[in-house]
Parts: structure tokens; sequence; C-alpha cells
């Protein structure tokens, strides 16, 4: 009866909102419970023995190959990334899903910045560091910030792609490309494991939470056209 009572709410909401919902909880729920474990510092010796172990190995061509990654997920650089996205999709007629991508940069790089404050955790420290850092430490500014903005434009291009298999095709290379991103703060010695983790919880849990905006939005706006059409 559960099971039955369920499978008929998921087919009433509609897979892709069901899927969204889950993704806020589960992300809203670990980043809750990532930020209390590392404010009590029930996380800091097995981050400190992560970032030991990955400095320790590091190496001047995987370092280049990770600069590359982590250049790709700085804030300048997804500035640019979310303007073309936009104006692109603006020109098309496509408003909402312009929008969507702005949205999500924008409300990615505040919630970030707002988090960092609020944390105060500093990052990692090497005598011989790979890169470095300036701001605060949790959560990840480039893991947040990079699935919300790779994320959201894989999602429109998805959603208009010809075929499933294309629009699973370009959610996994967009998968793949922010989970390098997130490894390359790591390889770099510039955060700890629970810093990207948690970036990635936060990104993911606001990007389904303005999918849901999305996707309300374009089914009312279906229904009011549908309505006057009458």
């Amino acid at each position: 009866m559960v099971a039955r009572a369920v499978t008929n709410r998921i087919r009433a909401v509609g897979l892709p909102l069901a899927f969204a919902l889950g993704v806020l909880t589960i992300g809203a729920w670990a980043f809750g419970a990532i930020a209390e474990e590392m404010a009590e510092g029930d996380t800091a010796a097995s981050d400190r023995r992560v970032a030991d172990w990955l400095h320790g190995r590091a190496t001047d061509p995987l370092t280049d190959v990770f600069q590359v990654f982590t250049w790709t997920g700085n804030g300048g650089f997804l500035a640019i990334v979310v303007a073309f996205a936009a104006v692109l999709l603006w020109r098309r007629g496509y408003v909402t899903d312009a929008l969507f991508v702005v949205f999500a940069f924008v409300g990615a790089e505040v919630i970030t910045f707002g988090m960092k404050q609020g944390f105060r955790r500093e990052r990692p420290f090497f005598e011989d560091p790979l890169a470095t850092a300036t701001s605060f430490s949790f959560p990840s500014g480039h893991s947040l910030v990079s699935l919300a903005v790779y994320g959201s434009i894989a999602i429109v291009v998805a959603r208009h792609a010809p075929s499933r298999r294309a629009a699973v095709a370009v959610i996994s290379l967009a998968a793949a490309w922010i989970l390098a991103i997130g490894f390359s703060r790591l390889y770099l010695g510039v955060h700890f494991l629970t810093d990207v983790v948690a970036g990635f919880a936060a990104g993911a849990a606001w990007l389904a939470l303005l999918y849901l905006a999305l996707e309300a939005r374009v089914r009312y706006t279906s229904r009011y056209r549908a309505s006057t059409n009458e």
C-alpha cells in the first residue's frame, strides 16, 4: 500500500520534479550534517589526513592539469560562461532558461559568501603549497558555484536535447567536469574534503530548488496560455 501510494504520488507530480525534491531534501540534510560535524571539530583529523595524503603525492603534470580544472571553476570565468549562455538563450527566445542560469550563478555566489563569513574556517596550510587562496574555506565556492552553473546549463541543454541519450550524455559530462573541479581543490590543497562535499551538497540543494521554481513557472505559463486560448 505504501509503495503504491508513493508510486502514484510520483506519477502525479512527475519523475523530474520528484527527483528534484529528493535532491533538495538530501542536499540540505547532508550540508547540515557536515556543517555540524565540522563546527564541532569531528572531521578535523580525517580532513587533515586526506589533505596530507594528496599533497604528498602531487606531481608537476597532475598539478598543471588540475590547475586548469580549478581555473574553469573561478568566479570570473564562470561569470563569462553565464553571460554567454544567458545571451544565447535570450536571443533564441528561452527567457526562462536564461534567467534560470543567471539566478543559479548569482544565488550560488551569495550563498557561498554568506556561509564562508558565517563559518570562517581557515584553509589547509602547507609549507610548500601548490596553490593559495585568501578567503575562508567552508564551503568550497568552486564546488558550490560550479555545480550551480554547469549543472543549470546542463539541465537547460538536456531539456532541449533531441533524444534521451543526448540528454544523459550532457548531464554525465557536466557531472564529471564538476567532480573534477571539486577534486582539483583537494589536490591543490586549498580545501579540506568536507569543504568540497559540503559545497556539492549546498550547490545541489540550491540547483534543485531553482529547478522546482523553473518547472512551476513553465507549468503555470502553459496552463495560462491554454486557458486563454479556450
